[in-house]
């Protein structure tokens, strides 16, 4: 295909997967496509390539208990320092989860609802 032989700076393609010279292997090429006609695109590349040369791939992430407690906190659109003060509950422990930080009892749930409270 040619394309490791592109000049990153050249193209102007400033991305760190092409400028890291620590980084081992070339990068990959993969393409998104919309759920909307997703399943057309697959059809058509199948129909193309053959069967055996496509394939489907996902990825699942998992979000720390942190990240998760400050996404929720934005989306329900709570103050900043209040999120960030319930979120610094949490231990920093590798694998901690709300429920291993929040066993039945403690100050997390009564925290939050004596806030809610105080915002209505």
């Amino acid at each position: 295909m040619g394309i490791t032989d592109i000049d990153p700076l050249q193209n102007e393609l400033l991305f760190e997967r092409f400028l890291n010279p620590e980084r081992v292997s070339l990068p990959d090429i993969d393409v998104d496509f919309c759920m909307n006609r997703r399943g057309e695109v697959i059809d058509y590349v199948t129909r193309k390539y053959g069967r055996e040369q496509v394939a489907q791939i996902i990825t699942f992430g998992t979000m720390a208990a942190k990240a998760a407690i400050k996404d929720v906190g934005r989306v329900l659109d709570m103050p900043y320092a209040e999120v960030d003060r319930i979120a610094k509950m949490i231990p920093a422990t590798v694998g901690m989860t709300i429920d291993k930080a929040w066993p039945r009892g403690r100050n997390c749930g009564r925290s939050t609802r004596a806030s809610r409270r105080s915002r209505s």
